[in-house]
């Protein structure tokens, strides 16, 4: 009888999830069925992946517990070990199937129903490189992978795997290079899971070119950088302390792998190398008149909308006056400073465009280059911007906040007119006051946010998103000529000019 339900239940699950699934596809039979086999293969990848979180979290138990009050360890575990177990694999599996909506707009998000089980085989089974004697992996263990792309590469392969019957992939990385993107993923039972392929990196792998490929293993996830950059982050949907073999297949020769136990991530290549800011401290101006221009050298072919004008023009943008052909700075954007650089009557200036599709970008100021251990970041300032269609240009949530102790602190936001222009040109001031810092696009004051970390502190400025970097300079905010304010100034707080 037990036997006869179960199967009811079953039949009455199967005929639903094919209901759902020509439902979501307009009864469109052929898509209906992907849709149905691509849903049951994720709910048994997630059967597997909760029976592997769970088969460790017993074998941790059993060496924790006194072997004389056995049942008793073994209802504790049950009781409080098992619920841990599983809120932290639902945390998990929430991060991965989220929506990625918050994905930078030229990044190519791949619809997740469209699942392709070739592109995980490869005609040549015969790893390019493998190694079985990983030891006992725990958080700072890194990988560094380096080797050269064939000049007919499609795509490779980089995998962190168990030593099992199966051979679990814990971390599948797989640049595939007519697509232009890197998918990360993860097979259990040989079933694979969802693939995650947004990144705000842009592809940087070229056919020909010399790669570098670095895996920190942390206990939240794996940590992955791209010839020095920052990459991705992947959270375990398998225990990672099982890893024991890491291969590497595909159209890739002259493979080697570094292991070693690290302090900070990631591990930086020449090219990424945060690059000096420079200081025009001029100590001698300390006046000036307050109709000096604002001289922004922008390449002439950046301003997309509308030709530049001699001064700013009606809709606030700076002018540009700068040969084309330049291509500005590349994001991930490092700059280094000196120690102490700024401070009260000092700002940096920001000088580039915004993309014509903006979503959001963010600037750090903030203490140390590295992304692991978490550095402490004295201002972080992300405009994000309305997607809604009847949003005014240039509108955005402005976001302020402060990472120090280990933590965000409360963050901060306004909706704000930002003077940012979708394929506009601006010049972005972020200056140092006694108490604050006071931000100001093409010279009209934004925002503030009080101090929460002095910014003397401050060595490194980092800067990611949806904008094309032209210049970053740190400036004096000197005195207007027989005026008591400075040609930055908060106007709220200045009673004449």
């Amino acid at each position: 009888m037990t036997a006869i339900i179960l199967l009811a239940c079953h039949s009455v699950r199967e005929l639903l999830d094919l209901s759902d699934a020509l439902w979501h596809n307009a009864f469109d039979i052929d898509r209906s069925l992907t849709y149905y086999r691509n849903k049951r293969r994720l709910q048994l990848f997630q059967f597997h992946c909760r029976e592997l979180w769970l088969r460790q979290a017993m074998i941790r138990e059993a060496d924790l517990i006194d072997f004389g009050d056995e049942a008793d360890a073994e209802s504790s575990f049950y009781g409080s070990q098992a619920r841990t177990v599983h809120q932290r694999f639902h945390e998990a599996e929430r991060q991965q199937l989220e929506p990625l909506a918050d994905a930078f707009e030229d990044i190519e998000v791949i619809d997740g129903k469209q699942f392709d089980a070739t592109f995980y085989e490869y005609t040549d089974v015969l790893p390019k490189y493998r190694n079985d004697q990983l030891g006992k992996l725990r958080e700072g263990v890194s990988f560094t992978i380096t080797g050269r792309l064939a000049l007919t590469c499609e795509r490779f392969s980089i995998n962190l795997a168990h030593n099992n019957e199966k051979k679990d992939v814990a971390l599948h990385i797989n640049p595939r290079l007519p697509q232009n993107y890197i998918v990360r993923n993860t097979k259990v039972q040989d079933i694979w899971g969802r693939e995650e392929v947004a990144s705000a990196l842009p592809f940087v792998l070229h056919r020909g070119d010399n790669f570098s490929i670095q895996v920190l293993v942390t206990d939240a996830c794996y940590m992955i950088s791209v010839n020095g950059q920052h990459f991705a982050e992947y959270a375990h949907r398998i225990p990672y302390q099982d890893v024991r073999v890491l291969e590497v297949k595909g159209d890739v020769d002259n493979v080697e792998m570094q292991q070693s136990l690290v302090l900070s991530y990631p591990q930086r290549t020449p090219a990424s190398e945060a690059k000096n800011i420079e200081l025009r401290l001029n100590e001698g101006v300390d006046e000036i008149d307050a109709s000096v221009e604002e001289a922004v050298n922008i390449p002439q072919e950046w301003c997309l909308i509308s030709a530049p004008s001699k001064h700013l023009s009606d809709e606030g943008s700076p002018k540009s006056s700068h040969s084309a052909g330049d291509l500005g700075l590349t994001l991930p954007y490092y700059g280094a400073l000196p120690p102490n650089s700024l401070c009260e009557g000092r700002c940096l200036k920001i000088e580039g465009r915004v993309r014509l599709l903006p979503h959001s970008f963010y600037i750090n100021l903030q203490e140390g280059q590295d992304i692991w251990p978490h550095p402490v970041i004295a201002f972080h300032l992300n405009p994000r911007f309305s997607r809604s269609g009847g949003g005014a240009i240039g509108k955005a949530v402005v976001c302020r906040n402060a990472w120090e102790n280990g933590q965000w602190g409360e963050e901060e936001r306004s909706e704000l007119d930002t003077n940012f222009r979708p394929g506009r040109t601006f010049s972005l001031a972020i200056v140092c006051t006694k108490e604050s810092f006071e931000v100001y696009v093409n010279r009209q004051y934004l925002t503030e946010f009080k101090y929460k970390v002095s910014p003397e502190r401050v060595n490194t400025i980092y800067i990611q998103g949806d904008v094309k970097l032209w210049n970053v300079t740190v400036e004096q905010n000197p005195m207007i000529r027989g005026k008591n304010v400075r040609i930055y100034h908060n106007p709220v707080y200045s009673e004449e000019y």
